[in-house]
């Protein structure tokens, strides 16, 4: 699962990429992005923030991994 995240005001989008969750069972639905916890969410964006994402910066978009705690 990954999701594209930009400040507001910025101009330089990072995708967090988060590791596979469980695998659905029977064809159920896959998880979508507004299922992501948005506590996990903010973590992952102070990680991006700390790996060196500047999002008023300009430039290409930045790949971020993160783990299971966003961390």
């Amino acid at each position: 699962m990954a999701i594209a995240v930009r400040h507001k005001e910025g101009q330089r989008e990072a995708v967090l990429e988060f590791p596979p969750g469980r695998q659905p069972r029977y064809g159920a639905p896959q998880l979508q992005s507004s299922q992501i916890a948005p506590d996990l969410v903010a973590k992952a964006i102070a990680s991006a923030i700390v790996a060196g994402w500047e999002p008023q910066s300009r430039g290409k978009t930045v790949a971020i991994v993160v783990d299971a705690t966003g961390g």
